[in-house]
């Protein structure tokens, strides 16, 4: 028995040294910052971008196209797609380990497409809603690329950072295990954006 429990801490320890060390390099690989590590999506902050993103996909007649720029292990776009089989989703995320999670996830959906790239350089002027996990950082080198892409009318659900180059239609508080995170949500609106 106790041969078992030190094997067991072993492995525990042996994966927590393992996990620290992809976080390390996964922000290194991101340009020390540039793109967001990979965050899951998690508590009050997860329900309320599903709440958030269920409300539009419900009322909708016509056929959604769905983008998640920073998809990570898939913790949105795969309920989401699961539920609403009559949409179009999209998942991006630069980071081949949560990538290859959602991929593996998702594997048997069929209204899920995922590619590991940076999503900074794709074009998304096509996309009704567009989920995002960002960053300050990233906000404010690309935020004015991301808006300026963006088709009139389209909504913008992003966790935990506002878009500094956007006036929120909602700050939704979702607090999670003590940290004080929101939800935003945008319409994009480019008469008022030429403003």
């Amino acid at each position: 028995m106790i041969d078992l429990v030190v094997c067991l801490l072993l492995l525990l320890g042996i994966s927590a040294c393992v996990a620290e060390v992809y976080f390390v390099v996964a922000y290194t690989h991101s340009d020390f910052g540039e793109y967001p590590p990979f965050f899951p999506s998690f508590g009050r902050m997860k329900k309320v971008c599903l709440s958030e993103a269920r409300k539009i996909l419900a009322e909708s007649k016509k056929v959604l196209k769905i983008i998640d720029l920073g998809c990570g292990s898939g913790s949105l776009i795969i309920p989401l797609a699961k539920e609403f089989p009559q949409h179009e989703f999209y998942g991006y995320d630069w980071d081949v380990v949560p990538f290859s999670i959602a991929s593996f996830r998702a594997r048997r959906i069929k209204n899920v497409q995922l590619f590991c790239t940076d999503y900074t350089k794709i074009k998304y002027d096509n996309a009704d809603v567009i989920l995002i996990f960002g960053g300050k950082k990233l906000f404010a080198n690309w935020g004015d690329k991301l808006v300026n892409g963006l088709k009139d009318g389209a909504i913008v659900i992003s966790e935990a950072f506002a878009i500094p180059q956007l006036v929120p239609e909602q700050e939704i508080d979702t607090p999670s295990y003590g940290m004080p995170l929101k939800v935003y949500t945008y319409r994009i609106n480019k008469k008022r954006l030429a403003k």
